[in-house]
């Protein structure tokens, strides 16, 4: 297993379980590969204790994803607050009721029972021993207008991410942000009428776009993830208001498919925008995370032009009695 494994994915893969994260990985290549001197420096200014103080810009953009996998540490989820969503509510509603973006933002990320984000709660979990936070995000349903066919993501969704962000730099630490679940609306790649999956790729690339360009300037320490679970059997989700319960309609093989031309879609996308993004570690989702069914033969990681910038996610909730149940487990 372990053999095919490090032939099929070529890049770092990225498990979370819960809340806390463990960050692993191999490089771009299939055989193991010596350590760069670059890092071999880095690695002993992390044995002194002041490593990530120290590390450029340079630095980062020199390591490939297995060496960059050693320096971020242990990992948060940011969980329920900027992916939240209420799917009774409608972002053009709000605003045609004359909600402003701002305040559309802030019930959304408290909506679930979270508080406001702060700097001292980022603070704290870093002093907590954490070095990489993963903030997932519900773009479209909290910002757009996409029921509409407008797919301009609200200032205010974009400068609240960038302000979370910018909390997380303050702290030196490393940053992923995603598109995550966002009210299923994934499942319009899996309606049936066609000029609704056309939809998708437009609303997918214009996303990407938009927040590719808008944080095209960040350094390194900022990772984009190209999506979470959906990028799998979820592309046929059913509880898209969109898509109005007539999902459910393509094959596995399609399924994987699509789950491949998203995902290079995604490189390609960010890639594209030009700045740091020509060389930014992409976080390229697994078939629905799932450990098992990435290792399919179906499915492959995406190409890049970027050399070893690539990390693969995958979820592992096993035993589901432990990480996930809701019930009394014993």
């Amino acid at each position: 297993m372990k053999s095919k494994w490090l032939s099929k994915v070529g890049a770092v893969a990225l498990t979370g379980a819960m809340v806390m994260s463990s960050f692993t990985g191999c490089g771009k290549n299939d055989s193991t590969t010596d350590t760069t001197k670059a890092t071999e420096k880095e690695t002993e200014k992390k044995d002194d204790g002041g490593e990530l103080d120290e590390l450029t810009n340079e630095d980062l953009e020199a390591m490939s994803s297995k060496e960059l996998a050693y320096y971020m540490g242990n990992g948060f989820n940011l969980g329920n607050t900027l992916e939240a969503t209420d799917t009774g509510k409608y972002y053009g509603d709000m605003i045609d009721e004359g909600q402003t973006p701002e305040e559309i933002q802030q019930f959304f990320e408290q909506v679930w029972g979270q508080p406001i984000t702060t700097q001292e709660m980022i603070d704290q979990i870093h002093d907590g021993g954490i070095d990489t936070i993963r903030i997932p995000v519900a773009w479209v349903c909290n910002s757009m207008r996409y029921q509409e066919g407008d797919y301009t993501i609200s200032d205010a969704e974009l400068a609240r991410v960038k302000e979370i962000v910018d909390y997380c730099y303050n702290d030196n630490m490393f940053v992923i942000i995603n598109d995550h679940w966002d009210g299923g609306w994934w499942g319009m790649f899996g309606a049936k009428d066609d000029n609704t999956k056309e939809e998708a790729w437009k609303l997918y690339e214009s996303m990407w776009t938009q927040i590719a360009d808008y944080f095209k300037d960040y350094d390194y320490h900022l990772i984009f993830e190209g999506g979470n679970e959906e990028v799998g059997d979820r592309l046929n989700d059913i509880d898209n208001p969109v898509v109005g319960g007539e999902g459910a309609t393509l094959e596995k093989d399609t399924c994987y498919e699509r789950a491949l031309e998203i995902n290079q879609k995604f490189v390609d996308v960010v890639r594209g925008t030009g700045g740091n993004n020509e060389k930014r570690f992409l976080l390229i989702p697994g078939y629905g995370t799932d450990i098992t069914q990435t290792l399919d033969d179906r499915w492959s990681m995406p190409t890049d032009t970027a050399e070893g910038k690539l990390f693969l996610s995958v979820h592992y909730y096993t035993p589901w009695s432990y990480c996930g149940t809701t019930g009394e487990a014993r």
